[in-house]
């Protein structure tokens, strides 16, 4: 045996050994990288009825059936699902973490951190409600078609209203916020609960600001006496819908994801399942409002 030839050998395996070492080093990230790209973590609030994450009816909202449909069409995809408020879910989105939700209002304040897909819910817009035996208190601020001039009405002391601090309103509704923020009859909230709801049964505000869908199902559940009912009237400036989107962190990341949406939303057909699930949840008058609204201005032809 030529002993010779060892320290050459040795030299030939450390190097070998060191490449590799650099080769698995370089290897190492991009897998991991290409890992967290293919993962997409919802963040869920539970804020019925839009997304339901606990009790006998979880994983019923609408944006719960969108979200199984989208899940079940995209297996290229780790899906994985998180309970978490809206300030946690604008937070991350705001350092930048890879995170989506499945059911968000457009607003130019959120378009700087948030990449949306085409709209993929379709609802009733705001409503001002009150407790029925309360309506009359409203009457200065309605208009000669029944709507209420939300920037006047947030401008009376004597009418105390309650909202929820991380929830998108439109234009005329944020305004009227922003300019009455501070005063002691606007009250905000940082919950994401039927809190508002039941401060409007107990008396304890005059008004809120919310969905038809809402004012139908927080009055089931809360099991109000028939001396205490909600109404909810039109406010003025509105449209007559509006639409809701998948949005996901902004980035090539987020704008990769809400692509995915868009592509497996145009295949959903004219009347996707979770339009269905949402006019469910309105009373007569609304869900007959909604079928004729749907009908003319349905974002889903295909």
């Amino acid at each position: 045996m030529n002993t010779s030839s060892l320290p050459g050998v040795r030299a030939a395996l450390v190097r070998l050994l060191g490449t590799v070492a650099m080769a698995l080093g370089v290897l190492a990230p991009s897998v991991a990288s290409r890992a967290e790209d293919s993962t997409v973590t919802w963040l869920m609030p539970d804020y019925p009825p839009v997304t339901i994450i606990q009790g006998p009816e979880k994983g019923t909202g609408y944006a719960d059936i969108f979200l199984r449909y989208f899940v079940e069409r995209t297996p290229e995809y780790r899906h994985s699902i998180e309970a978490a408020s809206m300030s946690r879910v604008f937070g991350l989105m705001k350092q930048g973490q890879h995170v989506c939700h499945p059911s968000l209002l457009k607003t130019p304040e959120r378009e700087a951190y948030v990449d949306f897909s085409d709209p993929v819910e379709f609802v009733l817009p705001h409503h001002i409600v009150v407790r029925s035996d309360r309506v009359a208190r409203l009457a200065a601020y309605r208009n000669a078609d029944g709507s209420i001039d939300v920037a006047r009405l947030l401008k009376d002391g004597s009418l105390r209203m309650t909202y929820q601090e991380k929830r998108g309103y439109p234009p005329v509704v944020a305004d009227a916020l922003k300019a009455g923020a501070g005063q002691r009859h606007v009250i905000q909230t940082s919950a994401d609960d039927d809190g508002p709801f039941r401060q409007l049964a107990g008396g304890w505000v005059d008004y809120i600001i919310t969905y038809p869908d809402e004012v139908h199902w927080f009055a089931k559940r809360l099991k109000l006496p028939e001396s205490v009912q909600f109404a909810y009237l039109p406010i003025a400036g509105l449209p007559e819908y509006v639409v809701g989107h998948v949005g996901c962190t902004k980035g090539p990341w987020g704008r990769k994801v809400v692509e995915r949406v868009n592509a497996i939303v145009a295949k959903a057909g004219k009347r996707p399942i979770w339009v269905d699930a949402e006019a469910r949840l309105l009373d007569p008058a609304a869900a007959k409002r909604f079928e004729d609204v749907y009908a003319r201005n349905s974002p889903f032809r295909r």
